[in-house]
């Protein structure tokens, strides 16, 4: 096989896993969506409500279950050198959740998406008015 030969081979393999490669994939089933996205302020207030009630709750919930069994650890492990290091590990996994907690609730993900939800809204009532406007044209005003 000669060099233009081989080079155009390499070439037209490349290409092929080139066109697959930014394929996206999909189940098959049409164009692949539900609909179309629609956000809406009270949507982005809903879910950031959902996050501050619901995600929060469960996430604290969730950790106070784990806290309180690893807790019970470095009583059961009396003389092994690795009982003080659970110790450790609790604070450590308090501070964690502590932090995530807060990402979830009011100062991070809610707090973000009632955020955003006033800035689309003022966005909204923005564009609302620049529409309103009455223009006054005069004579020589070009539209």
């Amino acid at each position: 096989m000669s060099f233009d030969d081989e080079w155009a081979q390499l070439k037209a393999n490349a290409q092929a896993e080139q066109a697959t490669g930014t394929r996206l994939n999909g189940t098959g089933g049409g164009s692949g969506g539900k609909g179309k996205l629609h956000v809406t302020p009270s949507l982005l207030r809903g879910r950031a409500n959902k996050a501050e009630n619901e995600a929060s709750k469960e996430f604290k919930d969730a950790h106070k279950d784990v806290l309180a069994k690893t807790a019970e650890i470095p009583g059961s492990m009396k003389g092994f050198s690795s009982a003080g290091a659970f110790s450790d590990f609790v604070d450590s996994w308090e501070k964690g959740a502590k932090y995530v907690a807060g990402q979830i609730g009011k100062e991070g993900l809610g707090g973000a998406l009632r955020s955003a939800a006033d800035s689309f809204e003022t966005e909204d009532h923005e564009r609302k008015r620049s529409f309103e406007k009455k223009y006054t044209y005069k004579p020589g005003d070009v539209i």
